[in-house]
């Protein structure tokens, strides 16, 4: 999918300069079922994270990608749905930015059929969080205030839906690939089992007191 061309009008007047966004992370679940891909699979996902520091990639704050095959699994076994982002390589949850006016839930949906063919629909707000400064490399800068749902599996083959992404598969939560410390943290609040929404500021997490 092309960059929406409401952030088309706004780069033509301002550039380069930083541009505040929201985003949406859909984290799609469905059972564990046979056709996942195996801990080989994520295994070789290590070998292939240098592809982050490649010209095509965008650059994303300091932290580090750790190279490692990691889990989150959560009450029961679960898939997770990911993608393999066509600008760094790496394997990310569903994510897209919200058009203006667009309910970011809907967004999240959406984003989901297009990049990956899959039907899905949202569970709960799981978390609210800030990313990194963004330096894309076209040199446009922008961050994001980011809305992540968990969201159920509805229906769909798994697959390429645009040229956002090279692959579209399910990896078991006990073993996902290695990828950026902001989608392992969405991925783990829509495994888990507290109630409430987390309120993330990179490594922070903002104390919320249940009602």
């Amino acid at each position: 999918m092309p960059v929406p061309e409401f952030v088309l009008l706004l780069r033509a007047k301002i550039g380069h300069d930083p541009l505040w966004l929201i985003g949406c992370t859909a984290i799609v679940v469905r059972p564990h079922a046979a056709d996942a891909a195996s801990r080989e699979d994520a295994l070789a996902a290590v070998a292939t994270i240098s592809s982050a520091t490649a010209a095509r990639a965008p650059r994303v704050g300091t932290r580090a990608i750790a190279p490692e095959v990691w889990s989150a699994d959560g009450a029961a076994p679960e898939d997770i749905l990911l993608v393999r982002r066509s600008d760094d390589g790496l394997w990310a949850p569903v994510t897209g930015v919200v058009d203006p006016g667009e309910h970011p839930a809907v967004a999240a949906v959406r984003e989901t059929l297009e990049e990956a063919r899959i039907e899905a629909v949202v569970e709960r707000l799981v978390q609210v969080h800030v990313t990194d400064e963004v330096t894309h490399p076209n040199g446009d800068i922008a961050q994001y205030t980011g809305l992540v749902f968990r969201c159920r599996y509805l229906a769909g083959e798994a697959g390429v839906g645009d040229d956002e992404s090279t692959d579209a598969r399910w990896w078991p939560a006990s073993s996902l690939p290695p990828m950026r410390e902001v989608h392992r943290d969405a991925i783990r609040a829509a495994l888990g089992n507290d109630p409430l929404c987390e309120l993330r500021d990179g490594d922070d997490v903002i104390p919320v007191v249940a009602p």
